[in-house]
């Protein structure tokens, strides 16, 4: 007895749970708070009718189960959560509408059966019979409101069964929605069909060797110089060559001009130019000529006013020009950083002929036998149809074991070598993100869709389908979308 009455109560707080509307935890009240009326706040139109956050309405219902469905995922509910459950909330409240809309220029109306028929399962005992005792514990009003409820649901359920299918079937014929064809079905399966398989080796362009690096540095030793440098900057011009004048006259001194006025770009609290190798201070300049001034200064100089890339600038050195220590760690870090930012052909090209040099030795010695002399694994994709995106129908490329392809499903210069290969040809060498790959064709293999593949196809199909009617409502005109400007308006700012 008290497991059945457990049972009972169990079920009337699922009931209450779909007919009653609280949002973040309370209704009308909030909704006063926000707007200063009870009526509600309106979110933009569908077919210049309002989309209005009120209790009972479609977007509030939708409000509430998507606060729920973040909630059960274990989500932290704030403010950019909730900005997505309200444009999510939106776009459901706007398909709603578009589905009544539809349904009721048709004349199609619920009957009280087919409501009955959803209703029933709310009130089954534990046994899954109906139970009396429960249906009369829940009010009048309840009842009356679940049934509105379901009544709205049916309207939508109906627009949507008779356009895009449902799950009621006769055999294997569908009952609702677009027809696939057996020809469409088998064309997409046919994506799935052909598959291919590889072995590749890779060069990770993060390892470019500290040689290379030193080499270019040696070159190039003046970029890397150190130089002491502070630094005041300002918006205006103006303002800067009247502290440069103030300064010059010791009306005010260097570092109390710091403090007052500078913006502190480039630099620490204190005015100390922070990223102070000569390339770093040259970037930071709006004319790549003004660098003569700053490096003309001796120490305890101060600068005329240099336009810089955030404002003008006025500099005054502190110690004298370190020359670039190639022996230092820090030094050749910045060097790396330097050709990493603005040398990256330099890397391209350095690993690029070493991929050539592979290939050259892999087409005499063997894919792997190469592999092993230029010190790189080989790593195999296994067989993968030619499917870009991915898209959902066709098997993905599984790069868990090789790094360099984790992109390469997007990689149109990768897929259209992959699939022009014939077995045994080896690629060119191919710009995979941070990585130089070489590929070779190991194997072509075709699969055939089974019965239960050519149905996962179809029901993907019926997926896009209401995917794409989806965003091509949401783009109509008939749309008016304010919930960035009300979210953050109303909602936030209360």
């Amino acid at each position: 007895m008290k497991n059945k009455m457990l049972w009972i109560g169990s079920v009337i707080i699922l009931i209450l749970s779909v007919i009653c509307f609280v949002v973040f935890g309370v209704g009308t009240e909030l909704i006063r708070a926000i707007s200063g009326e009870g009526n509600g706040i309106s979110f933009g139109k569908y077919n210049k009718k309002d989309i209005v956050l009120a209790p009972g309405t479609d977007f509030a219902n939708a409000v509430q189960y998507y606060t729920n469905f973040y909630q059960n995922q274990g989500m932290e509910l704030n403010n950019s959560t909730y900005f997505y459950i309200y444009n999510n909330a939106f776009n459901a409240a706007v398909q709603s509408a578009a589905y009544k809309d539809a349904v009721e220029k048709s004349g199609y109306k619920p009957s009280g059966k087919s409501v009955s028929r959803v209703m029933l399962p709310y009130f089954l005992n534990a046994e899954g019979k109906y139970d009396p005792k429960i249906y009369n514990q829940v009010s009048n009003a309840d009842k009356e409101s679940l049934k509105n409820n379901i009544a709205k649901q049916l309207v939508w359920q109906r627009f949507s069964d008779d356009t895009f299918g449902s799950s009621e079937k006769l055999g294997d014929y569908t009952f609702y929605g677009i027809k696939s064809s057996e020809k469409e079905t088998a064309f997409l399966a046919s994506i799935n069909q052909e598959k291919r398989s590889f072995d590749t080796v890779s060069f990770d362009k993060s390892s470019y060797p500290e040689s290379e690096v030193k080499k270019f540095a040696s070159e190039n030793i003046s970029l890397f110089d150190t130089y002491s440098l502070s630094m005041i900057t300002v918006k205006e011009e103006s303002q800067a060559k009247k502290l440069q004048a103030q300064i010059a006259n010791n009306e005010v001194t260097f570092e109390d001009a710091i403090k007052e006025y500078s913006e502190k770009y480039y630099t620490d609290g204190d005015g100390k130019v922070k990223e102070s190798f000569a390339y770093q201070v040259k970037e930071n300049l709006a004319n790549a000529d003004d660098f003569a001034k700053v490096d003309s200064l001796a120490k305890d100089g101060v600068s005329e006013v240099i336009q810089t890339n955030k404002g003008y600038s006025i500099y005054k050195c502190t110690g004298d020009k370190a020359p670039a220590n190639l022996e230092e760690s820090k030094t050749l870090d910045a060097v790396r950083n330097y050709i990493t930012a603005n040398k990256s052909e330099m890397i391209n090209g350095y690993f690029t002929e070493k991929a050539k040099s592979f290939i050259a030795s892999a087409k005499l010695n063997g894919f792997d036998k190469a592999a092993k002399e230029a010190g790189v694994e080989v790593v195999s994709l296994p067989a993968f149809p030619l499917n870009y995106g991915p898209v959902s129908i066709a098997d993905k490329i599984d790069s868990s074991k090789a790094k360099a392809f984790s992109g390469a499903d997007s990689n149109e210069d990768f897929l259209k070598a992959a699939f022009s290969m014939k077995e045994g040809d080896i690629s060119e060498p191919t710009t995979m993100g941070n990585y130089i790959s070489v590929f070779t064709l190991t194997g072509i293999q075709n699969d055939a869709a089974d019965s239960e593949k050519l149905a996962k196809i179809s029901e993907e199909a019926a997926g896009y389908d209401q995917s794409s009617a989806q965003s091509a409502l949401l783009a109509s005109s008939k749309v008016q979308n304010n919930v960035t400007e009300v979210y953050f308006n109303k909602i936030i700012a209360k």
